[in-house]
């Protein structure tokens, strides 16, 4: 009787192990599932998705952020159109645009920014639409966009996207007075001297390019690191500095500020608006 309760209990354990793991498979699948949805902008397919995955392991912290961020963004996306009051719509709009750009879904992005701008028309709405445009290889739309942004609203941030876009018109010679006439605040946050970097590498001025970028990554707040040095591997502008042993030595740059107060979870993932708390807004 004592071996067969043993055996009787081997086999239930295994059981529960066999089980276990194939929850934690079919998790694994449904969060593939839903992450491929989302990238085609089927937000009502992915969080049915993202819940099948956090039926099937309910444990896992990532699951959980991922269905309640779309969730989110899923009712922001119906509220956004009848949001009458100025304040709360942009709030919710530059969210969405946060999202959207996370999330790689640039015409969805494209679409709250033109939108953004043609209401607001600062110098932050007028950053994001460029940045995205540039994104999306809308290059003359950018360069044309950001010329018409009023002189008294113009920052070194925008004046740094309009002679990135000049430049990848074939427009070096204008790109590099644009590079030269940039009066860098002193109190210029990471967004603007990464921006202002990208244009320098641009136009050839490697030097600058790789101080700029060594001063933004240590500018930078530590849960957005990662993100904008993946960034820089992959980014056009610098893509001549790649393997260099200046580029390398802005690579190990640390942060040397400390996280924002707002960050209460693992990092910035779980936030739409990670990409627009930053205080280097205008700047």
């Amino acid at each position: 009787m004592r071996i067969s309760g043993i055996l009787i209990g081997l086999a239930i354990g295994a059981t529960l192990i066999v089980t276990t793991s194939a929850r934690a498979d079919s998790a694994k699948q449904a969060f593939a599932k839903g992450d491929k949805l989302l990238a085609k902008a089927d937000f009502e397919g992915s969080l049915a998705a993202y819940a099948d995955a956090v039926r099937a392991d309910r444990q896992n912290r990532d699951y959980q952020r991922q269905h309640a961020m779309v969730r989110q963004i899923i009712r922001l996306r119906k509220e956004v159109g009848a949001e009458q009051d100025t304040q709360r719509w942009s709030y919710m709009a530059r969210a969405l645009h946060s999202f959207y750009v996370n999330q790689r879904l640039y015409s969805a992005a494209l679409d709250i920014d033109t939108k953004i701008h043609a209401k607001l028309a600062s110098a932050s709405s007028a950053r994001m639409l460029g940045e995205t445009m540039l994104a999306m290889n809308k290059d003359a739309e950018a360069a044309e966009m950001l010329a018409a942004l009023a002189a008294d609203k113009a920052t070194a941030s925008t004046e740094a996207l309009r002679g990135m876009a000049l430049a990848k018109l074939g427009k070096t010679g204008r790109a590099k007075q644009v590079a030269d006439q940039i009066d860098l605040p002193a109190n210029a946050g990471p967004r603007t001297l990464y921006n202002v970097a990208r244009l320098n590498a641009a136009v050839g001025n490697d030097t600058k390019a790789l101080d700029l970028l060594s001063r933004s990554f240590a500018s930078m707040r530590p849960s957005g690191l990662a993100g904008f040095k993946a960034h820089a591997t992959n980014c056009p502008e610098f893509a001549q500095l790649v393997g260099t042993a200046g580029f390398a030595k802005a690579m190990n740059v640390k942060s040397k500020v400390a996280e924002s107060g707002c960050s209460s979870g693992r990092s910035c993932a779980g936030c739409p608006m990670r990409g627009d708390c930053s205080k280097d807004e205008g700047k």
